[in-house]
């Protein structure tokens, strides 16, 4: 899961658009285009709208100027983070404009503030960042949330995760939490039982979980946790699709819209 953004063309606003068949149609409450006619008892007119409007209601896939899949989760805070690291006073509206969960909207007002800043983003010093890496091969495995305190990993009564300290395992059915495990260098090894072994010198705890760092491929036997140097290139994966969004939303008037 992740966030993506979109933003209607002006087909429809302009008159466009092929005539709907069922109406009346207009922008809801929370910005999109729909049929305004309450679904109960209208199912088969919402129906024959989201044909019309996913068919031949104009030249753009389901009315939309520009489509863009940004990140996961995971990169959207990275991303946030990377703002705070540079700077939040600088970049007020991508700051308070990217969503924490999926839905609602940023005006295409916001839209041109947003491109201003994405271009003071490119150079910008960025923070360096923790990150756990396989130590064979130096793949990064999973860099250090700051919202979510280094924490990606849970079970009944322990959290797992990486920070500045190391990679760290807590038990969390007592109070206050109890670290169980913190090494900024260590092994794991899948046992017998399917559960999961981690080692450091003088340290060693067992979970009930997944390898770190499997993901479909073979997973690490040997991690560490580094400080890796990070730029604005290294966010080209959401700032690129952001530029994509907030220019269509300037052009068309329109809001980008999250989803």
């Amino acid at each position: 899961m992740g966030l993506d953004g979109f933003v209607y063309c002006r087909c429809w606003q302009d008159g466009l658009a092929t005539p709907c068949p069922v109406g009346p149609v207009g922008f809801d409450e929370d910005g999109h285009l729909a049929l305004l006619q309450p679904w109960e008892g209208n199912s088969a007119a919402h129906h024959t709208f989201y044909a019309w409007m996913s068919g031949d209601a104009c030249p753009h896939p389901l009315m939309e100027q520009s489509s863009e899949g940004l990140s996961n989760w995971t990169g959207v805070r990275l991303f946030q983070q990377a703002l705070r690291s540079a700077g939040k006073a600088r970049f007020p509206t991508l700051a308070a404009g990217l969503p924490d969960d999926n839905g609602g909207w940023l005006s295409a007002e916001h839209a041109a503030a947003a491109l201003a800043e994405l271009d003071a983003f490119r150079g910008s010093r960025i923070a360096d960042e923790v990150v756990l890496i396989d130590e064979a091969t130096g793949r990064e495995v999973m860099p250090h949330v700051e919202v979510h305190r280094g924490v990606f990993m849970f079970g009944p009564g322990w959290q797992a995760g990486v920070g500045p300290g190391g990679f760290f395992v807590v038990g969390t059915d007592v109070d206050p939490p109890v670290t169980l495990f913190r090494a900024t260098r260590f092994t794991q090894r899948v046992m017998p039982d399917g559960r999961i072994e981690f080692v450091a010198e003088g340290m060693r705890a067992i979970l009930a979980t997944r390898p770190v760092g499997g993901h479909g491929l073979p997973p690490p036997e040997r991690l560490a946790v580094r400080t890796r140097t990070r730029s604005a290139d290294d966010f080209a994966y959401i700032v690129s699709p952001l530029r994509r969004l907030c220019a269509a939303s300037v052009a068309t008037g329109n809001p980008v819209m999250w989803c």
